[in-house]
């Protein structure tokens, strides 16, 4: 598959008819007359970039890593990668309960709690999105 055609979806009448993740190549086909006007579900555009909500998480986990400090244990750079899944899961809906996102990222709704908590501490110039609700 061809750079251009992985970062370009396929258009037909204003719409695209297919999308092609650019990190792990998976395609996301349209019925003829379905074709929806914005990206896939879970899925986002940045520039000619396109990435799928798998990829999306696999991304966020991999820069925590590279905050790891130097000589970190395997142990503390899974929290980190965990903690960043939590956030994104936030970031992403903010109204999703936090048992959900616990089942997604799968840990507890504690550890969500706090990293929601965490998150409305922010100051709100660095903060990614809206506010989020407290949810239980």
């Amino acid at each position: 598959m061809s750079t251009a055609t992985a970062t370009t979806p396929a258009r037909k009448n204003g719409h695209a008819r297919s999308w092609c993740c650019d990190r792990c190549e998976v395609k996301i086909k349209w019925m003829p007359g379905y074709e929806s006007k914005g990206p896939p579900a879970g899925w986002t555009r940045r520039g000619d970039k396109a990435h799928c909500l798998q990829c999306r998480r696999a991304i966020a986990a991999e820069a925590a890593n590279e905050t790891a400090p130097e000589g970190a244990t395997r142990e503390e750079r899974a929290k980190l990668r965990a903690q960043a899944l939590i956030e994104f899961e936030i970031r992403r809906d903010p109204d999703r309960p936090n048992g959900e996102i616990a089942k997604v990222v799968r840990c507890s709704v504690p550890a969500v709690m706090k990293a929601r908590r965490r998150i409305e501490a922010e100051p709100k110039s660095s903060a990614k999105g809206a506010k989020p609700k407290k949810r239980r």
